[in-house]
C-alpha cells in the first residue's frame, strides 16, 4: 500500500501563530498593542493554552515581547535595533542573494515580475497588507533559490520582526495620501528585476544593497515620527 498525504491537521497552537502573526502584520495589533491571551482566545475561538504557546513561539521571534505584570506586547524597535537588524540583513542576504542570483530559472524571474504587478495594484488600491504581502514575495522569489534553508530561517525572523512596523508604515502613508515611497520601492524593484533580466548581475545586487539601506532609512524615519507624534 502506498500512501501520500497531501494536507496536514494545522493543530491550534498553530493556527493561534498564523493568525497573531496576520493581525500584527495586517497592522491590526500596532507596535506597542498588549496582547490579552483570554480576549484573543475568544477572538480565534481557542482556549487559552494554545495562544499562551503561540505567544511564546512569536517571542522567540522578536514579534512580540514579554514583560512582568503586563504580559505580552507587540514590539516595539529603537533606531539601534533596527541598525542591528539591517547590518545582520545585510550580511545574511548579501551572502543569499549572490548564491541565489547565479540560480536564477525564468519561473523564478516570473514569480518576482508578478509580485511586482501584485505590489502595483495593491498600492493603487491602497491595500498596505496586500502590498506588504507581494513585497515580501519580490524578494524570497530570488533568497529561495540560495537553498540553505538555516540561513532563510535567520533571514525570515529578521524581516518578521520588521513587519508591524511596515504596516504602521503603509496606514500612516495612506492617512496623509502620500503614497510617494510605495511608489518608489516600486521602481526600484522593477531596476532590479530589469537587470536581472538583463542578465547584468552585479548591477542587479548593487541596487538590492542600495535598496536595502533605502529601507532602513524608511524604518528610522518612521520611528522618529512616531517618537514625535
Amino acid at each position: 500500500m502506498a500512501l501520500k498525504r497531501t494536507s496536514f491537521p494545522r493543530t491550534a497552537e498553530a493556527v493561534a501563530v498564523v493568525e497573531l502573526r496576520n493581525a500584527i502584520v495586517r497592522g491590526d495589533l500596532p507596535p506597542g498593542a498588549q496582547i490579552r491571551q483570554s480576549a484573543a482566545a475568544e477572538e480565534l475561538g481557542l482556549s487559552v493554552i494554545p495562544v499562551r504557546e503561540a505567544l511564546k513561539t512569536l517571542a522567540g521571534e522578536g514579534i512580540v515581547s514579554y514583560l512582568p505584570q503586563r504580559g505580552y506586547t507587540v514590539t516595539e524597535l529603537r533606531p539601534e535595533s533596527v541598525d542591528g537588524i539591517f547590518r545582520l540583513r545585510e550580511l545574511l542576504e548579501t551572502e543569499a542573494e549572490a548564491v541565489a542570483s547565479t540560480r536564477l530559472r525564468p519561473e523564478d524571474l516570473a514569480a518576482m515580475r508578478a509580485a511586482v504587478d501584485a505590489q502595483l495594484a495593491a498600492t493603487l488600491a491602497g491595500d498596505g497588507y496586500a502590498a506588504i504581502v507581494s513585497n515580501r514575495a519580490f524578494h524570497f522569489a530570488l533568497l529561495e533559490r540560495c537553498d540553505n534553508e538555516w540561513l532563510l530561517r535567520f533571514v525570515r525572523q529578521l524581516w518578521d520582526a520588521l513587519e508591524p512596523h511596515r504596516a504602521l508604515a503603509y496606514r500612516r502613508t495612506a492617512l496623509k495620501g502620500d503614497a510617494a515611497r510605495a511608489h518608489a520601492i516600486l521602481r526600484e524593484h522593477e531596476a532590479v528585476l530589469d537587470a536581472f533580466e538583463s542578465g547584468r548581475t552585479q548591477e542587479a545586487l548593487r541596487l538590492l544593497a542600495e535598496h536595502r539601506a533605502e529601507g532602513r532609512e524608511d524604518f528610522h524615519r518612521l520611528l522618529t515620527t512616531t517618537a514625535e507624534t
